[in-house]
């Protein structure tokens, strides 16, 4: 078929053509802009259950330049860039490409611009059999909301609404149509080189841990606090002043000061070296939790330069010290030691029937091996009865009804062994087997004293774990499929058995459960101008 002559375009035609061409080109640059502007983020934090920690912690087991940065949590969006950009040169296997191409993605930025608004959220679905019990959901929605005026300031917002919180028998907060809810994260942070400056509702997490901490953990509410930081190459300082929920007083104490619950507060100082570089770091931290009927800040626990422990015994006016002291060791690449010593009480001198009080203290050891697309881990963690706990309520290491540091709390030994791969096509396999002997002490239990009732002459002993001890394993295995860095999907089943059931003597219950994990979250960072 002969071709059909064309219509030959007038000047003003081709003139409109380019205009309309050159707008159409505006317009997706413009959105290009709104969608994909992701440098103005690098200030937020990234909370600590994010997934992003687990694949950082698996590339710096390999590589070591993660050494320095996963001792102290949140991360911001810059720092997990820094590591990420370090790392990729070396990357070599398949596995090293999976983890840095979703952390990349999760940290990618174009060109910054300020200001800007970021808008988005988090979906969290679990689904399927609990404990044996009926098939359920368990979904938690998080709003995310940040200002980026500069590149110095951020203010983020996170609001969580979550089904499974009402399952906590003491969940403290409202319960509306099988929804729990509460603000997350809301902060304002500032940031100069070397200085960071936070105050807000933010997390906290202190030491290394397979899942959990002696020290600060993750697990607790977030707390609301002011937050410091100096980091140097080899030394980072970190302080916080923080404000615990309030402690419901007895009818006696109420009459007494006439209120109905005692202010309480935390602070806390942490500091880190590092030794070797990205080898071996050693962190030492103290603790104060302290509070009571019409008290407040004590300028003393606000100087993060004080003994803690010299300034209550100094100053009579009480509060629970505690002293942690941490490590983390990576001899070669491929291979970690890490542990922690938490100090709550300990006794040095045998004079007086006080002196016979059992050490309170806890401590936490383990290693990670890699493979490389395999890792395998043991931990073991012992925390004795009373640690954590003090004679006044307001003094006690919670915050809203949790601990503060470990999620088992006290009176606890307690074995993990863990084992990770990546079986390719972006698909990673977990397991966990879980060995736990558990005492009846808590740390919201009343602080006995049965030491009292023996003398110095002949000493006191007690059992560990105290009293009926609750055996139990557990066994965990995961699927999980992560195609996308905005969106997992993962199978999950959990195996346990118990002895002493509750601390029920001769009470065996065996448990199982199997569900169905997504994961997907999405932000869009707008500028204002």
């Amino acid at each position: 078929m002969d071709a059909q002559p064309q219509p030959v375009k007038s000047s003003r035609d081709a003139q409109s053509s380019f205009l309309e061409r050159g707008l159409r080109r505006r317009i997706f640059l413009s959105l290009l802009c709104i969608f994909k502007i992701a440098g103005a983020q690098e200030l937020a934090t990234i909370s600590t259950p994010h997934w992003a920690y687990e694949y950082l912690q698996q590339l710096g087991l390999r590589h070591r330049a993660a050494n320095s940065m996963l001792f102290t949590l949140p991360l911001q969006h810059r720092q997990l860039r820094a590591l990420v950009d370090s790392i990729n040169p070396h990357a070599q296997h398949a596995a090293d490409k999976f983890w840095l191409q979703n952390l990349s993605a999760l940290t990618s930025s174009a060109e910054t611009s300020y200001p800007s608004l970021l808008v988005g959220g988090r979906v969290n679905e679990n689904a399927g059999r609990f404990q044996s019990h009926d098939l359920r959901s368990r979904l938690a929605l998080r709003s995310h909301f940040g200002i980026f005026p500069d590149r110095h300031l951020a203010l983020f917002n996170v609001i969580n609404m979550d089904q499974s919180l009402g399952d906590e028998p003491n969940y403290i907060g409202k319960r509306w149509r099988n929804f729990s809810g509460f603000t997350e994260q809301a902060y304002a942070l500032l940031h100069f080189d070397k200085y960071l400056v936070k105050f807000g509702r933010d997390f906290l997490r202190w030491g290394r841990g397979h899942d959990a901490t002696l020290l600060l953990s993750d697990y607790a509410r977030p707390v609301d606090h002011f937050f410091a930081q100096l980091d140097l190459s080899r030394l980072r300082f970190t302080y916080i002043a923080g404000k615990l929920d309030r402690a419901p007083l007895a009818d006696s104490l109420q009459a007494r000061y006439n209120i109905d619950a005692a202010e309480r507060y935390l602070t806390a100082a942490r500091l880190e070296l590092e030794l070797l570089k990205n080898r071996w770091r050693l962190g030492v931290s103290q603790f104060v939790v302290s509070g009571g009927p019409n008290r407040h800040f004590e300028w003393y626990y606000l100087n993060p330069f004080l003994a803690y422990h010299g300034e209550q015994l100094n100053e009579k006016q009480g509060g629970n010290t505690l002293l942690g002291l941490d490590f983390m060791a990576r001899p070669q690449e491929g291979l970690e030691f890490y542990g922690q010593l938490l100090i709550d009480d300990a006794q040095i001198e045998q004079r007086g029937r006080g002196d016979l009080e059992p050490n309170e203290i806890g401590y936490l050891a383990g290693f990670e091996k890699a493979l490389e697309a395999t890792t395998i881990g043991l931990e073991y963690t012992r925390v004795a009865n009373r640690t954590y706990n003090t004679v006044r309520d307001w003094e006690k290491f919670l915050h809203r009804n949790r601990p503060l540091a470990h999620f088992y709390g006290n009176d606890f030994a307690r074995w993990l062994l863990h084992a990770n791969m990546y079986a390719g096509k972006k698909v990673q396999i977990y397991f966990t087997t879980e060995l736990l002997r558990r005492g009846e002490g808590r740390i919201d239990s009343t602080f006995d004293r049965p030491w009292e009732n023996a003398s110095v002459a002949e000493g006191y002993r007690e059992k560990f774990p105290s009293g009926v001890v609750e055996k139990s394993l557990h066994l965990r295995l995961e699927a999980r499929w992560h195609p996308r860095p905005a969106l997992f999907l993962a199978a999950l089943g959990q195996y346990a058995r118990y002895k002493n059931f509750a601390h029920r003597s001769g009470v065996d219950e065996n448990q199982t459960a199997f569900f169905l994990r997504l994961w997907w979250e999405k932000d869009w960072l707008i500028p204002l101008q």
